[in-house]
């Protein structure tokens, strides 16, 4: 079990999380139909931006991944039937911040009272000295970070949260999503080096001057009586502490923030969890949440205000019949400075520049493994076939398990007392595990840990220990674990069904233990039940 870490030595926009709050632009007041049929009732305005005019590589960095999430965003959204003139989608050097305010205009200009806005902004974030409104207590304005900011002129080129804020409540005649793949973070999260990856955190702190002058175009600000969150606004953001920054992630090939990525499969009808054609607050939390934690190991874990509840917020182009989830994953791996033992199944081999899933790299008489988001998964002492396809095995049942989540029922909440820093010998880990709704009557629980090596250790229920096959009384507070060798990444799965799950008890605890089972047998005994899995990557080390 073990985690890498990461010095976060760089503030940047956790982006207006902290303020729960909605931020319209009122347009024209006079605006009145015509008589004729509108094609569409949702209109956007997307931002991606890469290359900065004055990036010096330290204070403020180019990114890889952002337009790439515009880009997606633009494509899914026209896909959606969701208004996006080409004149609103800001890509680098186009998205400066007199741009971003003029397209902004134009948006509210073709839409009319009672319409869906959605704003998405990928890219960089800061955080400047507060200004008047004095309304933040840490005393530090969030802002977003244009393609034209000058770290030498701080108030050009970005846009604070109190002018968001002003911009939003003018614009209270309509319903706004603003997705914000950005962040701010300092402090030390993760102790260890990651070996590639960039993060959304160049946007640095800048002290303002009392009498500096004003942004240009000017826009509206929250006023100093004006901390009212906002309830025609859904503000979804990349992190839930304003502590941690955003990495970018390989998907498709291709360098993304892990919000967008699944905001776009959001908006496919993949979040739809009731089929009833509408995206609500609930179920894109829901959604958001549980994929982007999955795909992150737990790094990134978004937050969507207000909190979620069952608020249509974006309408569907039409119904769209519940997908069949692939489980025939073959699992993505690299491999450096090491040749792979030959025979293993289940796997095709990829370059460190595309989307994998497992890195093995050769060093010395030792193979360290490592995941996507570059934690140390395990340390393997010899090229033997076993061992290798043991991780193989790991990975590609927790891929065929997250497939299991289900978008009608609640996500599964778990509970690291401890919290998801990298974990060191001898300490203590308490969990919690509970429904993440307990009306739903998923009591019968089944739980077991895949440890780094790639081991299955059956934990509940065990007839030995007279634990019932139903829990009683929730959160379920398992035995504690002792942090012992081997260390690496460890994932705790839990399932939850309406009945209990006896034929996967035999097979976890009897049939293959400490062996991975074959996924197709896992489902086979889930299959006929209502269940929700859940999963919690957790790490150690020495």
């Amino acid at each position: 079990m073990k985690r890498h870490s990461h010095f976060f030595y760089k503030p940047v926009i956790y982006t207006l999380c902290l303020l729960c709050f909605g931020l319209p632009v009122q347009g024209d007041e006079g605006k009145k139909s015509r008589g004729l049929k509108r094609a569409t009732h949702q209109h956007a305005l997307v931002v991606g931006i890469n290359q900065y005019r004055h990036a010096d590589g330290f204070y403020l960095t180019n990114l890889e991944g952002a337009v790439n999430d515009a880009q997606l965003l633009r494509d899914t959204l026209r896909h959606a039937q969701v208004n996006l003139p080409d004149r609103r989608v800001l890509l680098d050097a186009k998205a400066t911040r007199a741009a971003f305010v003029r397209a902004w205009q134009d948006m509210l200009k073709q839409a009319e009272p009672g319409d869906t806005l959605i704003l998405s902004f990928s890219g960089h974030g800061g955080q400047q000295s507060d200004t008047a409104p004095l309304d933040e207590k840490d005393s530090k304005d969030e802002t977003l970070i244009f393609h034209d900011f000058a770290p030498w002129q701080p108030t050009q080129g970005r846009i604070t949260d109190d002018e968001l804020y002003g911009m939003f409540k003018e614009a209270h005649a309509y319903n706004i999503i603003f997705v914000v793949d950005a962040c701010h973070s300092s402090g030390m999260v993760r102790s260890m080096k990651r070996p590639s990856g960039r993060f959304r955190n160049g946007g640095g702190f800048w002290h303002i001057e009392p009498y500096a002058p004003p942004s240009f175009p000017i826009l509206p600000k929250r006023g100093d009586d004006s901390n009212k969150p906002l309830s025609h606004v859904t503000l979804i953001t990349a992190v839930n502490s304003d502590s941690l920054k955003v990495p970018e992630t390989t998907i498709d090939n291709k360098q993304h923030g892990a919000l967008s990525w699944f905001f776009a499969k959001a908006l496919t009808g993949e979040a739809d969890g009731n089929r009833n054609g509408f995206l609500e607050r609930s179920e894109l939390a829901r959604f958001l949440t549980e994929k982007v934690r999955d795909k992150m190991n737990n790094l990134q874990e978004p937050k969507l205000l207000p909190r979620a509840d069952r608020q249509p917020v974006i309408k569907l182009p039409y119904q769209l019949p519940p997908q069949r989830p692939n489980i025939y994953h073959n699992v993505a791996i690299v491999v450096e400075n090491i040749s792979a033992p030959r025979g293993l199944k289940k796997v095709h081999f990829v370059n460190a520049d595309q989307t994998f899933d497992l890195r093995f790299v050769g060093k010395g008489e030792y193979t360290e493994v490592f995941n996507n988001t570059g934690d140390k998964v395990t340390t393997l002492s010899s090229s033997a076939l076993k061992p290798w396809q043991s991780l193989i095995n790991k990975e590609r049942l927790l891929k065929v398990l997250e497939t299991q989540f289900d978008m009608r029922l609640k996500p599964i909440q778990i509970t690291l007392r401890e919290g998801d820093g990298l974990h060191k010998r001898g300490e203590e880990l308490h969990f919690s595990i509970a429904p993440g709704n307990r009306w739903e009557g998923l009591k019968a629980l089944t739980l077991f840990n895949l440890a780094g090596n790639g081991e299955l250790q059956f934990l509940y229920p065990i007839t030995e220990y007279g634990n019932p096959l139903y829990v009683r009384y929730f959160p379920y507070i398992p035995p504690r674990i002792e942090v012992t060798p081997p260390f690496g990444g460890d994932d705790l799965i839990a399932v939850l069904c309406e009945k209990p799950a006896t034929g996967l008890h035999s097979l976890l605890k009897e049939g293959t233990q400490p062996n991975i089972p074959n996924p197709n047998m896992i489902l086979f005994h889930l299959s006929n039940n209502r269940c929700q899995v859940g999963q919690y990557a957790f790490f150690s080390g020495k």
